[in-house]
């Protein structure tokens, strides 16, 4: 480091007395034995005739670069805690069991008259052995051509027509009018 120093001092220094072609120098040419600050250097000229003396002052001591390291960082392990959950378990329902259109309707004529072809509710409103209200009767009958059946009320139709109709209405909508299920 101290080498580069004194090299970099000097260059301008050399630089111009090559320019100046001159055989002597203004720096002083010796150096008092007791100055440990005082540096000589000898370069030879271009011309290799004349040896140009350069005196350079550095200091005593060169305080060499501070590198500071942190001291290391103990962290105190802290304490995790974990929680295990379970996904809940979905509900398992059998699917639906798959049943013909004649037992359906064999479900619900026994789930909503026991049968009973003749049968009324409460209100009046639902009648016969599939308990079909009166405007539900009336728009199936006259779909599928039975015209003789429109105004009659369910439950004083033959069984068979009932069946005709309740089967009429399965296959326009389904199960949807006797609640989607029957079990």
């Amino acid at each position: 480091m101290i080498a580069l120093i004194v090299t970099l001092a000097c260059l301008p220094l050399l630089v111009l007395d090559m320019l100046q072609g001159s055989s002597t120098s203004s720096a002083t040419e010796t150096a008092s034995s007791s100055d440990s600050s005082l540096v000589v250097a000898s370069v030879a000229s271009v011309d290799e005739t004349t040896t140009t003396t350069v005196a350079v002052t550095v200091p005593d001591t060169v305080a060499a670069p501070v590198t500071t390291v942190a001291p290391p960082v103990t962290v105190a392990p802290r304490s995790v805690q974990t929680t295990t959950t379970t996904a809940p378990r979905p509900v398992v329902t059998a699917p639906p069991a798959v049943q013909s259109e004649a037992a359906f309707l064999a479900c619900v004529r026994h789930r909503e008259s026991r049968n009973n072809y003749s049968a009324s509710d409460p209100t009046g409103t639902f009648l016969g052995a599939y308990q079909i209200y009166q405007g539900g009767w009336d728009a199936v009958a006259a779909r599928v051509g039975r015209l003789d059946l429109v105004g009659v009320p369910p439950n004083q139709a033959s069984p068979s027509d009932q069946d005709d109709i309740a089967l009429a209405m399965y296959q326009f909508y389904g199960r949807a009018p006797w609640g989607g299920s029957c079990g």
